[in-house]
């Protein structure tokens, strides 16, 4: 047996490890651009440094270019200062010539996901730890034309399932119910819709429901923290849990296979 531990940073960043191998999603981003939560200044600090949890991060992952979720400036300060094994990237990120030209030039091993999903390979990213990006469109009808990647871990014999910003009334997800999943994130407006949650139930028919992008006490201006609680104290179909504290830490015994 070994253990997954799921450390939320803030929206949909999260720090993952199994093993050996630590991977953090969607965490380097600014203040400027958007309206959710920002990371908090301690955790930006921390992970910026490569400090206590965050030393030695091998992978970085991020799901679409939007403010909340990535940032070409932080990207390449974060990297000024530490050394990763590979970044992961949507395809329209290669239009960020500074960045590119950075990344080629300190020789920085990165990949880029494609819409095209025949041409997304299975990542190895540890023993019995594997990645796989599957392209599905963000939420909103004005979003429709951002690369945005839902990502399926398999640490072992089990998985879980990280959607990001999917658009949940329009996708087909019908290929996940072919997988046993041990664990679906999804943000607040997935979780309370009558749409998302007939998906939950019915097709993905997880073990376990994580909620995240839920914003901070202090951002929280349109109360989802309280809408997230009435739907957690009404939901019956499996266990859930909401991700809605910087540094809130999860942890499940997985088996290896």
């Amino acid at each position: 047996m070994e253990q997954f531990s799921m450390t939320f940073t803030s929206n949909t960043g999260l720090l993952v490890q199994y093993g050996d191998t630590k991977v953090l999603f969607d965490s380097l981003y600014g203040k400027s651009g958007h309206r959710f939560s920002p990371l908090p200044q301690f955790l930006e600090r921390e992970i910026m440094a490569g400090e206590g949890d965050f030393s030695h991060i091998d992978y970085l992952v991020f799901s679409h270019n939007h403010a909340d979720h990535f940032s070409a400036k932080y990207l390449k300060a974060y990297l000024q200062q530490n050394t990763v094994k590979g970044i992961f990237l949507p395809e329209d990120l290669l239009l960020e010539t500074d960045l590119m030209a950075f990344l080629k030039a300190e020789k920085i091993p990165t990949m880029f996901f494609s819409k095209n999903p025949s041409l997304n390979r299975t990542i190895v990213l540890g023993k019995s730890f594997r990645m796989r990006a599957i392209p599905m469109c963000h939420q909103g009808e004005i979003y429709q034309d951002v690369p945005h990647f839902c990502f399926l871990l398999s640490c072992g014999t089990e998985h879980f399932l990280l959607t990001a910003d999917v658009d949940f009334t329009k996708e087909d997800f019908s290929a996940f119910s072919k997988t046993d999943l041990d664990g679906v994130f999804v943000n607040p407006l997935f979780f309370h819709s009558k749409e998302g949650q007939q998906v939950i139930r019915e097709t993905i028919n997880p073990k376990e429901v994580f909620v995240y992008h839920i914003p901070f006490a202090s951002d929280d201006v349109l109360s989802m923290r309280k809408m997230v609680k009435r739907d957690c104290d009404k939901w019956d179909a499996c266990p859930v849990t909401p991700l809605w504290e910087p540094m809130q830490r999860e942890c499940r015994t997985v088996d290896r296979g």
